[in-house]
């Protein structure tokens, strides 16, 4: 069978407990853009995780709130609003032999729903700074070869014993190294638009790596961030990424929502979505004015 499952963390997460109960012949890492846009074959020999509903699949892993079954909608494997893809897939095989991996499942719980202080994002560490070197801001192909070695690692090894793999500490230094000039970056590339900060980074060749939440020490007035970003190298497609200031006051605006009217997805808090670069400009203005006139209203009420 093939996996086709989220670059991020919880796709990683979401691989280690799938190869290890599934016979997964392939991994494939996609954008669930992908998925959204139709663009990718999919058979009933592949299990989606982390990842918009596809009806094509043998099997269907997911947890966003913007992914919702249809009332009716059957599916074989699980759907639950969960802090993780991880812990779905955690719950449903149930398997005894699955409990080595908890604190894995626990630590993706924690990342993927935001749960991450000012300290850590700014100086990632443990898991987090593993989570860091899985996503970078412009994808290279061998970023995909990179998070296949992550699984294989994990799978048999602590989350100590796999920060110490030479090949993963040095990307972890890199990210070190380049979390200064993602700050700067962002820094120089952002602009508060009422109360959303918004930084366009698609024509910045080379980006440093960097996390969702640097945005918030730099601007904490922000209530939500909006952030676009190339996807792929020499692909005329965008990136557009959505989230609440985790550590300012709780905004109620639903993210996810929005970005599945734009062909994406997410949480309430947090979303994403691939859009056409030459329409991200304006799609992003229309969100932040979306963004402000909701608070607005809210402020009033």
């Amino acid at each position: 069978m093939r996996l086709i499952t989220h670059t991020d963390l919880d796709g990683v997460a979401c691989a280690v407990l799938l190869t290890t109960v599934e016979q997964i012949d392939q991994v494939k890492f996609i954008d669930p853009g992908t998925i959204q846009s139709g663009k990718i074959e999919i058979t009933g020999n592949d299990i989606l995780a982390d990842l918009p509903f596809d009806k094509r699949a043998g099997m269907w892993f997911d947890h966003h709130e913007s992914s919702k079954p249809k009332d009716g909608q059957e599916f074989e494997g699980m759907f639950r609003i969960a802090p993780s893809a991880a812990r779905v897939v955690y719950e449903y095989y149930d398997n005894p032999y699955l409990a080595k991996y908890e604190r894995l499942v626990e630590g993706t719980d924690r990342i993927d729903s935001g749960q991450v202080s000012k300290e850590e994002a700014t100086s990632p560490t443990g898991l987090f700074l593993l989570s860091n070197t899985l996503e970078t801001a412009a994808p290279k192909a061998e970023d995909d070869d990179y998070r296949r070695h992550v699984i294989r690692l994990l799978r048999h090894h602590s989350i100590e014993e796999t920060l110490e793999n030479p090949r993963v500490k040095d990307r972890c230094a890199n990210v070190k190294n380049e979390l200064e000039a993602f700050r700067r970056l962002l820094e120089e590339n952002t602009v508060m638009i009422g109360k959303v900060a918004f930084s366009d980074l698609r024509e910045k060749p080379e980006l440093p790596r960097g996390n969702n939440y640097v945005v918030y020490s730099l601007f904490p007035q922000a209530v939500t961030s909006v952030r676009l970003m190339p996807l792929d190298e020499g692909k005329d497609d965008a990136k557009i990424s959505v989230g609440h200031n985790i550590y300012g006051k709780k905004s109620e605006f639903n993210v996810g929502e929005a970005m599945r009217r734009i062909g994406g997805g997410g949480h309430r808090p947090v979303g994403g979505a691939t859009v056409k670069k030459e329409a991200a400009y304006e799609i992003a203005m229309r969100i932040a004015k979306e963004i402000n006139d909701f608070e607005e209203k809210q402020g009033k009420g």
